[in-house]
């Protein structure tokens, strides 16, 4: 959950509230690189470097020695003896000052020069806002490319802190240049805050027709949805009209960012506002509609920008988490460089891979396997818009039914039968880890290029399995944007109980004036595979549950099927393998049960050669409603194996298949002749080797049962 000022909660969640928009639009090439800045001259604290940083009002106000500018009410900071030191927004500051008459003898400019940008059709120019700074009375702003002027605009008696030029295209632009003139103030220096090479605006509800946010995440790191944003905006200027060649059309390009804020009205009428998220144009992100009176974004987040790109390998691969991330977020751009955050315990883990597994990738398919193998998982933070991997937290907000337009909805979260990992182990072995149950008619492939061991394998599968079975509540509400991805809520059920879940998905709906009709959904995951109490049961019997405990995590292994004999070689072919033996059957579930019931246990045994296993039984529950693992079942909580096929030298009480009998070799002989001594010659053939036996196939072995259940339940 992003920071929460009591105030902000108390306004979000109150009785009666009005919701506020606002929107950062950004139509800066997003490749643009900034260069230097050149001018008549500039004052020994002038900060040219923040001509860029979209600070675009002056704060603190230095003092100065110009003519009534330094008002001795405290409010004025001193100027730092080094330009460096400034703390706050002090901008282009030049060394002259206006005359008498506000002119300037010579004319002062200030040129930023820039790169990467394709086409130009807008820029801004700031100036300072307080009334004692004074701004330009008359001014020129140039667009030049190459030391070429092809956009000019002169303004006289300007009395604006703010002047946007539109209307006109330049190809490969390499600058900016205001020339100022004259001053509306004498013994002034000429003050710059900001020059933006494009749009740089602020929309709020005026302009905002609709809007719509939807955030969600993937915990298993099985998938990788990302954040969306739907603006429309009124359009009835036709700035943005497609058809218009002097509109702003031909600027809007991909991974322009769009921040979006959400506030609410204190009592006081004063605002008070929450980040959403950063979200970005991309590829067909754009629609106009009513005759091109509203235009419509369908924006996304940094991993929306992330998901589909492919990966471009560097000669160098990183080797630890954060350098993947890193190496990720900079497909983006130069200027995406830094746009990211990695929890610090986390980011230098070991992660390594060759390149050959990482090179026909995708940057999101990439993302999602290095969260899965460090136990993180990717969002889009809120608040910077920034990629965030992290591992999960348990800090949350409440949900009370007074912010909610109906009672939460419970339904089942999704089981998973299991997971079948391909090793990055140069073999491309596959492992087989159990799933939450055997009855679910899911299973997943993972070929993660991290994932070089079992035992790595394991981890990230027990990660994966934490986020299966159990529930998901489903609420709608009046929505609270401080609310992020991954929080623990609370949330009220009804009058009286509450429970607890994890968001993975929510919407923020904004139309009318209205903010309502925001969903969310929160996982319960059972964490069936966290059952603290273990046994397995070799041997048949009963078996009676411990006092208190009410539900039983069961893996029933049937007995595994021989391994069939090899053929006998002949003195025409070799003998033909037999058959490996598959593993017996295997069924799981989490069962509730009656206090301290007892069970009959039943354990099934190995087939001999070529004939299949018995079932095992628990109760009225079998093996035989199960099925088999080609490569094994392994059992998320211990790491055991269990029914494997074509075992060696199975052990006991694994439900394990035999092996199979190799076949017997092929007789080889030879003819051979011999001359005696009275020249007639005899002819003979020379066994090198008989005909073999076929080997016998391994018998399988008996199964088992394992049976987990929580301590914590026996109170």
């Amino acid at each position: 959950m992003q920071d929460l000022s009591e105030r902000y909660y108390a306004a979000i969640t109150g009785d009666a509230r009005r919701v506020l928009l606002r929107a950062v639009i950004d139509i800066i090439d997003p490749d643009i690189v900034y260069g230097s800045v050149h001018s008549e001259s500039a004052a020994s604290c002038s900060r040219p470097d923040q001509l860029h940083d979209k600070v675009m009002e002056l704060s603190p106000p230095y003092a100065t020695l110009e003519r009534n500018r330094w008002l001795l009410d405290g409010s004025f900071a001193v100027v730092p003896d080094r330009a460096a030191d400034i703390d706050g927004e002090i901008g282009y500051v030049s060394q002259e000052l206006s005359g008498e008459d506000g002119t300037f003898s010579p004319a002062q400019y200030v040129e930023l020069q820039f790169s990467g940008v394709t086409i130009l059709q807008a820029c801004s120019v700031y100036f300072p806002g307080d009334d004692w700074d004074g701004v330009p009375d008359t001014f020129t702003v140039e667009v030049l490319q190459g030391g070429t002027a092809y956009e000019t605009k002169t303004v006289s008696e300007n009395h604006e802190q703010h002047i946007s030029l539109t209307g006109f295209t330049v190809n490969n632009p390499d600058a900016i240049r205001i020339t100022v003139t004259k001053w509306s103030l004498p013994g002034r220096r000429m003050r710059v805050p900001e020059i933006v090479p494009g749009i740089y605006e602020i929309w709020d509800n005026d302009i905002i027709a609709s809007f719509g946010v939807t955030q969600q995440v993937n915990f298993s790191c099985l998938a990788l949805p990302y954040g969306t944003c739907t603006l429309s905006m009124d359009n009835l200027d036709r700035r943005f009209e497609p058809r218009n060649k002097a509109g702003l059309f031909q600027s809007i390009e991909e991974r322009q960012g769009v921040d979006v804020s959400i506030g609410v009205e204190e009592a006081d009428g004063s605002p008070i506002y929450q980040h959403v998220g950063v979200f970005y144009q991309f590829s067909g992100g754009w629609k106009t509609g009513d005759n091109g009176l509203t235009m419509q974004w369908d924006l996304v987040d940094i991993i929306g920008l992330l998901a589909d790109r492919q990966y471009l390998a560097p000669d160098t691969l990183p080797t630890t988490l954060g350098g993947w991330i890193a190496s990720l977020v900079g497909q983006l751009g130069t200027n995406f460089a830094g746009r990211y955050t990695v929890d610090p315990n986390f980011a230098d883990l070991p992660l390594t891979a060759d390149k050959s597994s990482v090179s026909d990738r995708s940057c999101g398919e990439i993302l999602l396997m290095a969260c899965m193998a460090t136990g993180t998982f990717p969002r889009a933070a809120a608040e910077t818009g920034h990629l965030a991997v992290e591992p999960y937290w348990y800090q949350g907000t409440k949900i009370t039914l007074d912010n909610l337009e109906s009672y939460p909805v419970i339904r089942a979260n999704n089981d998973l039968a299991a997971i079948i990992f391909t090793l990055a182990d140069g073999s491309g072995t596959q492992y087989v880890v159990s799933g939450n149950s055997t009855a679910s008619s899911q299973t997943v492939q993972v070929d993660n290029p991290f994932l070089h061991t079992q035992a790595e394998a394991l981890t990230a599968a027990r990660l994966i399995l934490s986020t299966y079975g159990g529930n998901q509540i489903e609420t709608t509400g009046r929505g609270n944007p401080a609310s992020e991805l991954g929080d623990v809520d609370t949330v009220w059920l009804n009058e009286s109980s509450a429970t607890t879940g994890r968001r993975m998905y929510q919407t923020f709906a904004f139309s009318d004036g209205v903010m309502q009709g925001c969903q969310s959904t929160l996982l319960q995951a059972d964490g069936s595979f966290l059952f603290e109490e273990r046994v397995v049961i070799t041997e048949g019997g009963s078996w009676t549950a411990p006092a208190g405990v009410t539900q039983l995590r069961l893996i029933l292994v049937g007995g595994g099927t021989g391994g069939t004999s090899g053929a006998d070689g002949t003195w025409d072919s070799a003998g033909a393998d037999g058959v490996d033996g598959s593993g017996g059957h295997v069924w799981a579930a989490t069962v509730g049960i009656n206090p301290q019931q007892t069970f009959q246990v039943s354990i099934g045994q190995g087939g001999v050669e070529g004939q299949p296993g018995t079932a095992t039984t628990f109760g009225q529950y079998s093996s035989a409603e199960g099925q088999e693992y080609p490569y094994g079942y392994t059992d998320i909580a211990s790491g055991d194996s269990f029914a494997r096929t074509g075992v060696k030298a199975p052990l006991s009480g694994s439900g394990d298949g035999g092996a199979k009998g190799l076949g017997g070799i092929k007789g080889n002989r030879h003819r051979e002749t011999e001359t005696s001594s009275d020249g007639t010659i005899h002819s003979y053939m020379v066994v090198d080797n008989y005909p073999g036996e076929g080997e016998p196939g391994t018998a399988g072995v008996s199964g088992c049962v394992v049976i987990y259940w929580d301590k914590e339940a026996e109170t």
